[in-house]
């Protein structure tokens, strides 16, 4: 049956199909039985299609209805799906959404009015029907708890007159745990087995009946299976939501850094195609595909995840030809005859058994499972009951049996690690690559990594850009160091990208911005728009007055840009239209960020100040002025150096030179503040990594230090000794900018005040930034305090 590798009677599928479906009840598995309940049609659950119907899910309750009849099935089922359609209008009313009311009408309930029968007369009343309280029979949907249980009475009705779903109504009377105390009999060595091994054959079972649903259901619930190839699908095909539902079953973003990549990145490229499909561009199928090779490698690599993607191999159809071999001598005995009232016992001689589950390498024999072993009729002992099957004609009651699997995976990785804290000297203790570069452009303002990671650009004082190139983002730095060396692009052009250079040198704000293979940049004078495959400069716009100082990407084709009169434009450069024009600075604007889940702009300026705009109707929200939590006063030096969404797109790191803040947006509710020793001061710049848990801060001191994002614990210090070349290190000598690689949390590139750009990530030994082998014994004292509000 239904692609079944073995011809078995529609009984012996029946039965199996309920055992598994009683399995699953009983460990509370229960989108895998719904889905069962749904893609086997053997059972509709009239318990389970009220509860659906209560909680005003229309979709699913039309959905759970439609594995079972069709509307034009009959008469009944049409009533049905018309009277849950009808529900659905008439709540909508109730809710004054006209818009959603409509839509349902011309959707769903237009098709009925091509019948002949009552169910015409009733849709002319809802046609006609301006005010639900014009009606008294229908003036009761005003209260939707008490219209839904009056419904659900009438599809109860509706279901028992209907002959498609008369048959399905009863479950029959299973004991527990019936389906491994069968297997148990078959195969005595299963007492010895996990539930894994049942779980398997089950799922076997599924995939050769192409229960897709159920099978997937069951890989979540269960946690025995990820599916690589299933998993594959979603994102090829760009289900960015379906794919972090089916990961999050098996690990989430704090398990480990593979898992956290993972998660980042797939927030990522959901945000990158939202952009895509608002700027109407087709979706890269060749790039999905790309990514799902870097996916691969993080899951094969996973401690959470690694030893679940290989299915145990097992016999074709095992689970059925067990069942079939344990009906075929069952039924006389268990289904045909009733336990008797003078607890007589059933013997078990002759009961077929196999050594191996998997596989009929010990075929089936007819020795006793356990010689002389008899079996009670009318025991209390589920496990020894004969009356797996009762024809009781009763149907099930749902259970809420705790989950088996519930409990919190435990973190392998983070076992094998201490969080001693890290002092980093020398370059053995880290892996670092020195960018080739022949060129002296002055120090480095800018820098930024491809949203993929195969290529770095740079942006220098002097206005000149570099570009440095990987031929792959999956290699370690070893790797590189050793294989595949970065390269310095050029062109055949041998163009250099040249910004045009502010008058005044001390109107020379830098800023750049990635968008595909094209590069907006600026050094005080007019935004250039540049090829990054060719270097030509394919544009120029924004002469100033005002010099624009920071510029950023946002959906539906627009950008926004700051200037140095403390204005924010909102443009777009396709249509050369101005959206908006923001004004709540009282001095220059020094960085932007979005969150496209919150949908809002965040400005930072000269004038210690944050604002949050609603990207909308480009109100601004609210405002809040840098403070010290120890003082309660606004810093001297008021110019908030950068801000950056986490990629949780809710909180905002800003970065001033003699402190850290973190705010919670809408609301800049201020959570947390680090501030330095007096010996690091000023800070040059910070950023969270790719996966937001850790964040990176560089000092004029040449310190780059490494924070615990969730407790500004500091984890680590690289101090300059161990990435700069022996010989240059100065006290002019340290990192301005670092840009965090997008899928390597633990890599970053430092720019540097003499121009170079180092990358560096923690030795191929140690799990992450600050975390050594327990053999370890470098240990230093904190030079930042944090502190946190409650």
């Amino acid at each position: 049956m239904h692609g079944s590798k073995m011809c078995i009677d529609k009984d012996t599928y029946t039965h199996l199909i309920t055992l598994i479906m009683k399995f699953l009840e009983e460990e509370n598995f229960k989108e895998s039985l719904q889905a069962l309940e749904q893609e086997s049609k053997i059972f509709f659950n009239v318990h389970r299609f009220g509860e659906i119907v209560m909680n005003g899910e229309w979709e699913k309750a039309e959905k759970y209805l439609s594995a079972f009849t069709k509307l034009d099935d009959s008469n009944h089922s049409k009533k049905m799906f018309f009277e849950l359609r009808k529900h659905k209008y008439c709540e909508a009313l109730c809710r004054h959404d006209r818009t959603e009311a409509d839509s349902i009408f011309r959707k769903d309930l237009k098709v009925f009015s091509v019948s002949q029968n009552r169910i015409d007369c009733e849709l002319a009343e809802l046609l006609a029907l301006k005010d639900l309280r014009e009606n008294e029979q229908l003036s009761g949907y005003t209260n939707a708890t008490s219209s839904r249980a009056k419904l659900i009475d009438s599809l109860k009705l509706l279901v028992k007159e209907n002959r498609i779903l008369q048959d399905k109504l009863i479950f029959p009377c299973v004991n527990n745990s019936a389906l491994s105390s069968l297997i148990k009999l078959i195969c005595p060595s299963f007492e010895k087995e996990t539930k894994e091994e049942l779980i398997y054959l089950i799922h076997q079972f599924l995939n050769e009946e192409e229960f897709k649903e159920t099978l997937h259901k069951l890989e979540q619930e269960t946690r025995v299976f990820f599916d690589i190839n299933y998993f594959r699908e979603y994102i090829t095909s760009g289900e960015w939501d379906n794919a972090e539902k089916y990961l999050s079953a098996f690990t989430n973003m704090n398990d480990n850094t593979y898992s956290a990549k993972m998660f980042s990145q797939i927030q990522r490229q959901k945000y990158l195609e939202a952009v895509d499909r608002q700027q109407k561009l087709p979706s890269d199928f060749a790039e999905r595909a790309h990514l799902f090779d870097d996916f691969k490698v993080l899951v094969e690599r996973n401690p959470m995840l690694q030893d679940k993607l290989k299915f145990p191999s097992m016999d074709k159809s095992r689970l059925l030809s067990l069942i079939k071999q344990i009906m075929d001598w069952w039924v006389p005995y268990c289904i045909n005859v009733m336990p008797n009232a003078n607890n007589e016992t059933i013997s078990l001689k002759d009961f077929p058994t196999v050594s191996n589950l998997r596989y009929a390498s010990s075929i089936l024999t007819d020795k006793p499972s356990q010689e002389g072993r008899p079996l009670d009729a009318s025991s209390g002992d589920d496990s020894n009951d004969s009356s797996c099957f009762n024809d009781n004609n009763q149907s099930r009651e749902s259970t809420s049996l705790p989950d088996a699997d519930s409990a919190v995976c435990a973190k392998s990785l983070e076992k094998s690690v201490n969080l001693k804290l890290q002092l980093i000297n020398e370059p053995s203790e880290c892996r670092t690559l020195l960018l080739p570069d022949n060129s002296f452009g002055g120090r480095v303002v800018r820098l930024i990594y491809s949203h993929s990671g195969d290529f770095l650009v740079a942006l220098t004082q002097t206005a000149t850009h570099k570009l440095w190139k990987w031929q792959s983002n999956k290699q370690s730095l070893e790797e590189e160091n050793v294989n595949m060396e970065s390269q310095l692009y050029q062109p055949s052009s041998k163009l250099v990208m040249t910004n045009d250079i502010a008058a005044d040198p001390k109107d020379s704000i830098s800023c750049f911005a990635l968008r595909g293979s094209h590069l907006f940049s600026a050094s005080g004078g007019k935004i250039s728009i540049f090829s990054l495959e060719t270097f030509q400069t394919l544009a120029t716009f924004a002469n100033p007055p005002p010099i624009a100082t920071y510029f950023i990407l946002l959906p539906q084709d627009l950008f926004a840009f700051g200037f140095d009169d403390s204005s924010i434009l909102v443009h777009c450069p396709c249509t050369k239209k101005t959206k908006a024009k923001l004004k709540g600075h009282q001095n220059r604007i020094t960085c932007l960020a979005y969150s496209l889940s919150l949908n809002v702009l965040v400005s930072s300026g000269a004038d210690a100040q944050l604002c949050v705009w609603d990207a909308v109707g480009w109100k601004k929200l609210c405002s809040k002025f840098l403070h010290s939590f120890q003082t309660g006063l606004v810093p001297e030096t008021t110019v908030v150096n950068h801000i950056q969404f986490h990629p949780d797109q809710i909180h905002l790191l800003s970065i001033h030179e003699g402190q850290i803040d973190v705010y919670e947006a809408p609301t800049l509710n201020h959570t947390s503040q680090l501030v330095p020793d007096k010996m690091d001061l000023p800070i040059t710049y910070a950023t969270y990594s790719c996966d937001g848990k850790c964040i990176y801060v560089s000092c004029k001191s040449g310190h780059v230090k490494v924070f615990d994002t969730s407790t500004l614990e500091l984890r680590c210090q690289i101090n300059l000794t161990a990435y700069a070349q022996p010989g240059t290190i100065s006290l002019e000598l340290y990192p301005l900018v670092i840009a965090a690689h997008p899928l390597e949390p633990n890599r970053i590139a430092l720019g540097l005040t003499n121009g170079r750009v180092h990358v560096i990530e923690p030795l191929e030994s140690e799990v992450e930034w600050g975390k050594l082998p327990f053999t370890d014994s470098r240990e230093f004292s904190t030079t930042f305090g944090s502190t946190a509000l409650e």
